[in-house]
């Protein structure tokens, strides 16, 4: 497991009550936890995740900060990629959280998604055309890092 991936998973295993559970997302979100099941009234923002309520468990979406912190860690774009996409700027949506929760699953110990880089260039894509959007080269630098192992 990556170091950065570690750091995300401490801090959502630190609001945890006790016994409740932290797992990779099937789905859209990275992590998913029965903490509302046990009665636990979580601010998942406070530790940089955004939080979707479904069946009494807890989807938690990286949210900007993380893309923040990762992005701060690589001052100088890895590769040509990454460095074409920092010229998209903003603030990310909920698309590109999405992605890079798809992207940190591979950093979290799950499988690669091959089709992630794929899906980065079309959300750069689209972020270009909207001329909106953000966050794109933090994903960028997490599918280098994937990519690195």
């Amino acid at each position: 497991m990556n170091d950065f991936a570690m750091e995300m998973r401490r801090a959502a295993q630190a609001l945890l009550p006790k016994g409740a559970f932290l797992r990779r997302d099937r789905g859209d979100a990275l992590y998913v936890t029965d903490a509302p099941r046990r009665g636990a009234e979580i601010d998942w923002g406070a530790a940089g995740f955004l939080c979707r309520e479904e069946g009494g468990l807890a989807c938690l979406t990286p949210g900007p900060a993380w893309l923040e912190r990762l992005a701060a860690r690589y001052p100088e774009p890895p590769d040509f990629l990454c460095a074409s996409l920092r010229r998209v700027d903003g603030d990310p949506d909920e698309a590109t959280l999405r992605l890079f929760a798809r992207i940190m699953k591979a950093l979290d110990g799950g499988p690669v998604d091959p089709n992630c880089e794929k899906a980065l260039r079309q959300r750069a894509a689209v972020c270009l055309r909207e001329k909106r959007g953000g966050g794109l080269y933090a994903c960028g630098v997490a599918l280098r890092v994937v990519n690195r192992h």
